[in-house]
């Protein structure tokens, strides 16, 4: 009989969909900001050391196949483990609630006109969290499902636009120093950083071993650079630099301008779904991360407890603060040189099994 295992095509929907979370988390407009039209170079300046930094962390998965807190109860004495539990668990917990604070926000301002922050809130942390508790193989196949309708969400809108899109929009090009060039490709790779770390969740004994699995994960990561390429050039394109400026989330604003026929009309809410899905899975595996953290430390497993704790957190702190997107950058940073010391670590430490 065969185990029910994650193929490597769930593995790489997920790394397809937590890439996609800089849309949301960081923007298109961050980088505009900076650079202006060239700024569709730092997405392929950024997207080459995306692609270096996949090979790098699928090596590393390959090399480390525990998850990342297995890794931390076989590798460590109780010290270190505890110092890098903590540190992991702050970082992943200021993203995640990060990301959860963007996603409200967003589906209430473009999505749920009517509805409460607190409902809308409350309502996706149940959502979330009952997904976490189907485990890491269910949040697979549920990210396989969506990558087909999120593929179909994308090719909709990117043809419902080709007759507003006005390519001179896109000159001048090569106008931004090199310094700023090289700080928005540096924000976008940053971006990254969290969606890989995330990958080490999941241990490497709940994946098939097949061929398949170093090529499939890069190939979307590839494919993920290439969207977000594609969906900046046809942003500037259709509205220009000065108008992407402006707004937060540009892809909404364009996508008011489609109709197919004047039969269907208001197609951004449609089209919407796609930024939630590239701000989901983040948000759900950071929360199964920081679960797993949680009750590594626990003699008796308490998940639905400490779930709901981390749901009750999550709502709580996202009520009464804002987040602002210099943290979660600096997050991202810090998480980078948390992890690089973590792995120089693993060299160093022999296995802890008595």
């Amino acid at each position: 009989m065969k185990l029910d295992k994650i193929t490597s095509y769930q593995y790489a929907t997920l790394t397809f969909f937590l890439l996609n979370s800089f849309s949301m988390n960081v923007g298109y407009y961050t980088l505009t900001n900076q650079c202006g039209n060239d700024s569709i170079f730092s997405i392929l300046l950024g997207g080459i050391f995306i692609l270096i930094l996949a090979s790098f962390i699928f090596y590393l998965h390959h090399k480390y196949p525990e998850g990342i807190v297995q890794m931390m109860q076989k590798k460590f004495p109780i010290f270190p483990k505890v110092v890098f539990s903590f540190f992991f668990f702050l970082l992943i917990g200021i993203s995640s609630i990060y990301s959860f604070s963007i996603l409200i926000s967003f589906l209430h301002y473009y999505v749920l006109k009517e509805v409460g922050l607190l409902v809308i809130s409350v309502s996706l942390m149940i959502t979330i969290l009952y997904i976490v508790t189907k485990g890491i193989k269910t949040i697979s196949k549920i990210s396989e499902i969506f990558f087909y309708f999120s593929i179909f969400i994308f090719l909709f809108g990117s043809i419902g636009l080709m007759k507003y899109m006005n390519l001179s929009n896109l000159k001048p090009l090569l106008t931004t120093t090199v310094r700023k060039s090289l700080s928005s490709s540096l924000i976008y790779f940053l971006s990254s950083m969290i969606p890989f770390f995330l990958l080490f969740s999941i241990p490497k004994k709940e994946m098939e071993n097949t061929k398949h699995f170093k090529k499939l994960p890069y190939l979307l990561t590839l494919l993920s650079i290439l969207f977000t390429f594609i969906q900046l050039m046809i942003i500037i394109s259709v509205l220009g630099i000065h108008l992407t400026n402006i707004y937060q989330h540009p892809d909404m604003i364009i996508y008011k301008k489609i109709s197919f026929l004047n039969i269907l009309e208001r197609v951004e809410v449609f089209l919407a779904f796609n930024n939630i899905l590239n701000s989901l899975f983040v948000i759900i595996l950071g929360i199964y991360l920081l679960n797993q953290m949680i009750n590594s430390f626990l003699k008796k497993k308490k998940e639905h407890i400490s779930l709901a704790l981390i749901g009750l957190i999550f709502i709580i702190v996202t009520t009464l603060f804002t987040f602002p997107l210099d943290l979660y950058l600096m997050t991202s940073i810090a998480l980078f040189l948390l992890f690089g010391i973590f792995i120089l670590c693993c060299l160093k430490y022999k296995d802890n099994h008595s």
